[in-house]
């Protein structure tokens, strides 16, 4: 009996040591997953960080080249207004001067300009008018021009010289957020290639996560915004009702075009229901007909697949960032546009999901911070982000806010 009972307890005791101990693998096994997810969170917010901080580095990169861009043309064409400011200058001072020594040899009964004979005794006012009466009696213009010419080429070299600094401070600029980006694009390369390594897929599943999260609140803001101003709408329609005179009749302005509000914004919100695009600025505007150049638009695009992604870059067949390839693709096309994403939205016009067609703008972001081009059967063409290529992918309707359509 005694060994029976010695064995049970043992049993027991055995079976409560087990229990213990699996408790504490679990317990173990949670606190693992537990500290594996704070470590996913934590990383793919820097990521975010990271991300974030290249594409507004990569916007602000492309308005400073276009802003260059304008200013080399302008200091191009003050230097051309110089040129020919300087020969005019020239050839009427060289025209006054044969004119003054002909005068000197051949003698008239015009008065010699003084500074034949004794030109520190007379005032310039005196000199410029000698100078004048001489011109004119050989037909020549006046002084007078000579004077505004160089006033002219005064103010322009003026105003060469403040472009010219404008310029020097931008390409100062430009090298500072080229090298920041530089060493953002290098940082965030190693930490996604040590997460991966260290984590797996489950790096990726969060930034996907996060991304699909932070277009469904960009969406819900858009769509209260959008629900904010059909109430103040609204409310400014019944206000008009009320103000109008008793009697009706032919009243201006109680048929004012009122509900606007979708125009001049900074930042593109597509009206509710998930219909991105929103129509032309302005509203009511039927969908631009498709350029026949956007074909060569897609096909200079599609020629581009496989290229890298590169921060600010517009080289085919090197790299590109997302609105250096289309910039670059409707070049192609003989249409200009802006190296950046929020600068190509606002520069063209803006239709509807429904009326979407190949060569058509895809616009992400708010502000925008994204550009990718369609090519129909619901898919783009775009370069995202450090470390990947040009590709052909899913449009996530979702997260789009505009559609711009160049040509």
């Amino acid at each position: 009996m005694r060994s029976r009972g010695i064995l049970l307890h043992r049993s027991v005791a055995a079976a409560i040591a087990v229990g213990s101990l699996l408790s504490s693998a679990t317990l173990v096994s949670a606190g693992s997953v537990d500290t594996q997810k704070q470590k996913v969170d934590q990383i793919a917010a820097q990521l975010d960080d990271l991300a974030n901080r290249i594409g507004q580095l990569d916007e602000d990169y492309g308005a400073a080249q276009d802003r260059k861009a304008v200013l080399d043309q302008d200091i191009a064409d003050s230097q051309a207004r110089i040129a020919q400011q300087q020969a005019r200058l020239a050839e009427l001072a060289g025209t006054l001067g044969d004119i003054a020594v002909d005068k000197f040899v051949t003698g008239s009964a015009l008065e010699l300009s003084p500074l034949f004979s004794n030109a520190a005794a007379y005032s310039d006012a005196e000199q410029k008018d000698s100078f004048s009466r001489l011109a004119l009696d050989n037909g020549s213009g006046s002084t007078d021009e000579m004077l505004a010419l160089s006033e002219d080429l005064a103010k322009e070299q003026a105003s060469l010289s403040r472009k010219q600094a404008q310029v020097a401070d931008l390409v100062a600029s430009l090298n500072s957020k080229l090298a920041e980006a530089q060493t953002l694009q290098t940082e965030y390369q190693q930490k996604l290639s040590s997460a991966q390594a260290d984590l797996g897929v489950a790096i990726q599943q969060e930034l996907d996560r996060r991304a699909e999260a932070a277009a469904a609140a960009q969406i819900a803001k858009q769509q209260q915004a959008a629900a904010d101003a059909a109430a103040a709408a609204a409310a400014s329609s019944k206000s008009a009702v009320v103000a109008a005179p008793r009697g009706g009749g032919t009243s201006s302005g109680g048929t004012s075009s009122g509900g606007g509000g979708s125009s001049g914004g900074a930042a593109p919100a597509p009206p509710g229901g998930g219909d991105p695009g929103g129509g032309d600025p302005g509203g009511g505007a039927s969908a631009p007909p498709v350029s026949s150049m956007a074909g060569i638009a897609v096909n200079a695009a599609m020629g581009q697949l496989g290229v890298p992604y590169r921060f600010a870059a517009e080289s085919p067949g090197v790299a590109f960032d997302c609105s250096g390839l289309t910039k670059y693709a409707w070049g192609q096309a003989g249409v200009y546009l802006p190296h950046q994403s929020g600068a190509q939205y606002a520069s063209i016009p803006h239709i509807t999901q429904s009326e979407i067609q190949p060569g058509d703008l895809i616009f992400y972001g708010s502000p925008i911070g994204h550009v990718a081009m369609y090519i129909g059967g619901g898919s783009l063409i775009q370069a995202t982000r450090p470390g990947d290529v040009i590709k052909v992918a899913a449009v996530q309707w979702a997260k789009v806010v505009g559609i711009g359509r160049p040509g």
